[in-house]
């Protein structure tokens, strides 16, 4: 209890409080936090509950529970005259996204669009909404999530009112790097270029591990270092985000091991044949612990 003529903190402090509890997924803090705010009567509002969700999605809550109890979080806003809003929907879709609930995550950003029509949401979807769908297609094992996934990039860049940006075509490409895609992956990193974003070193990496895992990978070695070649002149021409990290050059040395059948897995390698390659590729350290 605050007294004796002590200002009693205000709702956006307690708010910079929940938000550090959802960046560390302590969402028992959170929750506990956000019923002292109900307590003393502050009226949380969507950044609150937003803010609990997303330490829902940070803990190591198992999936039916972060699921659930986000829908309830978001109810719960309602039933207390609150708002739900765009921050409400994004945590939600980012907890079915890192699960891999591609539907559910899809039939979610349906339920946001209706709502915008209606009038009862101010804001529809926007891109950060899209590409959390997109990264739960990726994560599923859905025969038909690339089509879908596709689908809804074109949505996305059809619709005037989107400026896309790298992490959405990341979404997509995703897609494609998990599955082996390669000639789809490579082809979406021209149309980067065309659409004038600059891609960044996770975009490269993307792009190699869809050679180490594609079914025909007799080039993939070939293919990868012609990638990282690219890496260093765009560095060299000024471009920093796209210099090659230990996860770059880790993917790079898969997908060389991929594209020599019967030569093991990289833990087979002798020292002689790390300092080899480290040669090959003007490397000082091997990425792998």
């Amino acid at each position: 209890e605050l007294g004796g003529g002590v200002q009693q903190p205000s709702l956006k402090l307690y708010n910079t409080l929940l938000a550090c509890y959802a960046n560390a997924g302590k969402v028992g803090s959170a929750e506990r936090l956000l019923s002292r705010l109900h307590e003393q009567s502050l009226n949380p509002d969507a950044f609150s509950y937003g803010a609990t969700i997303k330490a829902l999605k940070n803990s190591g809550k198992s999936k039916d529970i972060a699921i659930a109890r986000a829908k309830e979080l978001s109810q719960s806003l309602e039933r207390n005259g609150g708002v739900g809003n765009e921050i409400i929907f994004a945590h939600r879709l980012s907890i079915l996204a890192k699960f891999g609930l591609a539907q559910q995550a899809e039939n979610l950003l349906k339920e946001m669009e209706e709502k915008h029509k209606l009038g009862d949401l101010k804001q529809g979807p926007g891109i950060i909404h899209y590409t959390a769908v997109l990264n739960a297609w990726a994560k599923t094992d859905d025969k038909k999530a690339v089509a879908r996934a596709e689908a809804l990039f074109e949505k996305m860049k059809a619709d005037n009112h989107f400026d896309l940006d790298l992490a959405a075509y990341h979404g997509l490409l995703l897609n494609y790097a998990v599955r082996g895609m390669s000639k789809k992956a490579r082809r979406l990193l021209v149309i980067l270029d065309s659409d004038n974003i600059s891609p960044n070193r996770n975009t490269f990496t993307m792009v190699i591990d869809s050679y180490s895992r594609a079914s025909s990978n007799t080039n993939a070695g070939l293919k990868a270092e012609e990638l990282l070649d690219q890496m260093r002149q765009l560095q060299a021409a000024g471009n920093s985000d796209v210099e090659p990290d230990s996860v770059c050059y880790a993917s790079v040395i898969r997908a060389k091991q991929a594209s020599k059948p019967g030569s093991g897995t990289i833990s087979d390698l002798s020292e002689f044949d790390k300092v080899k390659i480290m040669r090959e590729l003007q490397i000082e350290n091997w990425p792998f612990q």
